[in-house]
């Protein structure tokens, strides 16, 4: 009987405390400010679901460079930022790029090594877009991020075509390494 009474008891402040229901992340997100929502991000690389739509509110800028890896729903979640920094992850899928194409101002990802053409459409949708992680990008990638409108930082390509350069010559505000400046100002010139 005392240890039947010992079990009811455990159970009982279990559920209570569990919140009739709810996941440990969830009472965490819930109690914890944006502040350890972001530490906690970039300490683990991770991210919730819910920590994702908690951290869509922030107004202005949100440096989530410790996350390595997202899933579609939370690039959604994540796109509602006017300012984001993601240097952390290394890869996007086709649909994570285009959710992410809906941030407002800056998107900053610096640790992408490689893009397929159809990203690099949707990226160019963004005003100012920070890739200094690519070191080469396809004809195709040119011409669709030549149609970013506002900053473009490309420092990390070691080469480019002329028909690249031919296309990023279109745009008005264009970081790129100093060795490639020379072809792009040549068709700039012309």
């Amino acid at each position: 009987m005392r240890t039947t009474m010992k079990y009811l008891a455990a159970l009982f402040v279990m559920v209570t405390f569990a919140g009739c229901g709810e996941t440990t992340e969830e009472i965490a997100t819930e109690d914890i400010s944006t502040d350890e929502i972001i530490e906690r991000v970039n300490s683990t690389g991770r991210i919730t679901d819910e920590q994702a739509e908690s951290l869509s509110t922030v107004n202005f800028l949100l440096y989530l460079n410790g996350l390595t890896s997202l899933t579609d729903e939370q690039a959604e979640s994540l796109s509602k930022v006017e300012n984001l920094y993601l240097e952390g992850l290394t890869s996007l899928t086709n649909e994570q790029a285009e959710s992410l194409s809906k941030v407002e101002v800056n998107l900053v990802l610096n640790g992408l090594t490689s893009l397929t053409d159809e990203q690099a459409e949707s990226l160019s949708k963004v005003e100012n877009l920070y890739l200094e992680g690519l070191t080469s990008i396809t004809n195709e990638q040119a011409e669709s991020l030549s149609k970013v409108e506002g900053y473009l930082v490309l420092t990390g390509l070691t080469s480019i075509t002329d028909e690249q350069a031919e296309s990023l010559s279109k745009m008005e505000d264009l970081s790129i390494s100093e060795d490639l400046k020379p072809l792009i100002d040549k068709y700039k010139n012309q």
